[in-house]
């Protein structure tokens, strides 16, 4: 006496609903059995979805190679049996999980033998025994238990207390292996979307994408992300059309919230992200929407050469410039409207200033103008006040306007990690550490898988002279990466704080051996821990290499002081200070709360080098010990 499916009713059930058919898809694609299967998601998708937008003539075995299984155009079913094998396996596997996992599901999706279209039939649910329940008294009984189900177990299914949401990468089944892009592209426009929303936390890109192609259970992503629910599904865009589906699964249960499926021109691409948003928000429970009031819709090779350029610089941070920059052109030029596209020249063009890549005043400003094109076109996207703050204070030593900046950002953007982070950095130079802890944990909360956020952490309490947590958080960080040579890094310069220069003079060793070639980064504190532990010559020969890079690229200023005040030269280090303050070298921002300067604090001339900064110059006192929770 179940309201759970039965199958092989004698009574024909109702057809089965696009969305009763998408959410049964939903299903199937997070069920065990399809979870390590590939080709089998791509293979159900496609057909699904082709079936429910009117194509099921067109479900053919050529279709199938190209579209699915990334045959080219010279496929020959006649030798190559793909499709008919890949269709017997698939049949097999949706038999199994019917048999099974899937035996309680309202929907069932079939793919007939010698066809390639699937067949959708609604299943009828058993009645209650009303007769024999009324002669044993039961009736009552389970009358009651039903309405307990339907008003209280059934509710609690909903969106209601959902606040958070990760939106994973869809699975591209555009076919091209090329085309990632797109699809990533749109995924990044949604989650930009929901950001806006103020209610809604929403976990960074960089951590959501760490679960590409890896088909772990919804559950276990959604504790990994500390996400309340998570949305998936497919992306392709070919002649002139976008064909997407959706679903919303809550992290907690693994039910289903919601699904839909899209087939619209190209053009409609930002009307489909504003009805997913829309959908998915009123799922969740949520009253507010964000304004979509500014939204310019550009053109496909405008918008085509923005998602390639975020695209490459999501999948290469450190050095994505060079290689992003001429898409964002390309972009603009295109669509000299495009503001995102003018932000995102902002930002990649700051961040090249800020890692001293390229020539810095000419970063600086294309930077700036590019941001002022953005502002000018529309003065919301978070991600340029990001970047004219970034330049405000490590160009301009404007530390006032970039305060302003990041904080109108994140007004705007709530679960912005960027500039939850970036802002954190500027507040531990000012040696405002609290304030700054307090934006790295709500950094890590939206981006908890990011090494950046793990790494400012473990900074910003070593100049908070919170040496013991600062060790802590970097030996986390090594037990998940042990390559992640900055976080011994950091390891090390708290040993030589404290003191203990046998241990940091190691770290460094190992951390120079991880990176296998010289850098300023190793070298500066690595010559300063060698000369206050006597070894004077050492510490000479790293001088020594350091004037060569030094004369090569003009970038070495802070790490030459830091091996100068190591000899007890101080004069010496300020000049090599003044020096890289006089050429924007980024490490100079951080002078006036970086340990390694303590013995300077005292010093009229570094005292009136911070003030010229805007930097704390007579340090204060440490933080007393507040351990992170």
């Amino acid at each position: 006496m179940s309201f759970f499916p039965v199958r092989g009713s004698a009574e024909r059930p109702p057809p089965a609903s696009p969305g009763s058919v998408r959410s049964e898809l939903a299903r199937l694609l997070s069920s065990s059995g399809f979870a390590n299967s590939e080709r089998h998601r791509r293979f159900l998708q496609f057909v699904v979805e082709e079936s429910l937008a009117g194509q099921e003539a067109g479900i053919k075995e050529s279709v199938l190679a190209v579209e699915v299984f990334r045959r080219d155009g010279s496929f020959d079913p006649r030798t190559d049996s793909v499709v008919r094998s890949e269709a017997r396996n698939l049949r097999a596997r949706l038999n199994e999980y019917y048999l099974g996992e899937g035996s309680g599901d309202p929907v069932v999706i079939e793919l007939p033998k010698g066809s390639y279209a699937p067949v959708f039939r609604t299943v009828r649910a058993r009645r209650f025994p009303y007769a024999y329940l009324a002669l044993t008294g039961g009736l009552a009984v389970a009358l009651c238990g039903f309405a307990w189900w339907f008003f209280a177990v059934r509710p609690a299914l909903g969106g209601a207390g959902l606040r958070s949401i990760a939106v994973l990468p869809f699975l591209n089944l555009t076919g091209a292996p090329d085309s990632d892009y797109a699809a990533d592209g749109f995924v990044e426009d949604l989650t930009t979307r929901f950001g806006q929303v103020h209610e809604l936390r929403v976990a960074a890109r960089t951590s959501a994408f760490q679960f590409r192609g890896k088909n772990q259970d919804i559950r276990k992503i959604g504790r990994d992300l500390g996400v309340a629910a998570v949305l998936e599904g497919g992306f392709r865009e070919e002649k002139g059309r976008v064909k997407v589906t959706a679903q919303l699964i809550d992290a907690r249960s693994g039910y289903h919230l919601w699904a839909e499926g899209y087939d619209r021109q190209a053009e409609d691409m930002q009307n489909v992200e504003g009805e997913i948003q829309s959908a998915v928000s009123k799922a969740l429970g949520l009253r507010r929407m964000a304004s979509t009031a500014r939204l310019h819709t550009p053109p496909p090779e405008a918008r085509e050469a923005y998602w390639r350029g975020r695209y490459l610089k999501a999948n290469n941070w450190q050095h994505a410039g060079a290689e992003s920059i001429p898409y964002f052109e390309r972009a603009v030029a295109a669509d000299p409207e495009f503001a995102e596209a003018w932000s995102s020249l902002a930002s990649t063009h700051g961040n090249m200033a800020f890692h001293l890549e390229g020539r810095v005043a000419d970063e600086v400003a294309k930077s700036r103008e590019a941001a002022r094109r953005a502002f000018e076109l529309n003065d919301t996207i978070p991600e340029t006040y990001q970047a004219r703050a970034g330049v405000s204070y490590s160009y301009d030593f404007d530390w006032p306007a970039a305060e302003r900046d990041y904080r109108r950002a994140l007004d705007l953007n709530p679960s912005y990690a960027v500039g939850h982070r970036s802002f954190a950095l500027e507040l531990m130079a000012l040696g405002r550490f609290d304030e700054a802890i307090q934006h790295l944990k709500a950094a890590e909360q939206l981006d908890p898988i990011s090494i950046l956020t793990t790494n400012n952490m473990a900074t910003t309490l070593y100049c908070a002279r919170r040496y013991d947590e600062a060790i802590r958080v970097a030996r986390r960080h090594l037990e998940m990466d042990p390559r992640f040579f900055p976080a011994r890094s950091v390891m090390a310069l708290c040993d030589a704080a404290m003191g203990r220069y046998a241990e940091a003079l190691g770290a460094y060793e190992k951390a120079r051996a991880q990176v296998g070639e010289s850098t300023d980064m190793i070298l500066g504190p690595l010559g300063n821990a060698l000369g206050r532990a006597g070894r004077i010559g050492e510490a000479r020969s790293i001088l020594t290499e350091l004037e060569s890079m030094q004369k090569s690229d003009g970038a070495a200023g802070v790490a030459l002081a830091m091996v100068h005040l190591g000899l007890g030269e101080r004069k010496q280090a300020i000049a090599c200070l003044r020096q890289a303050a006089d050429t924007h070298v980024t490490d100079v921002l951080f002078i006036g709360v970086d340990p390694v300067f303590d013995p300077l604090r005292g010093d009229a001339d570094f005292q009136a080098l911070c003030a010229r900064l805007g930097l704390p110059g007579p340090f204060p006192a440490p933080a007393r010990p507040n351990p992170l929770s």
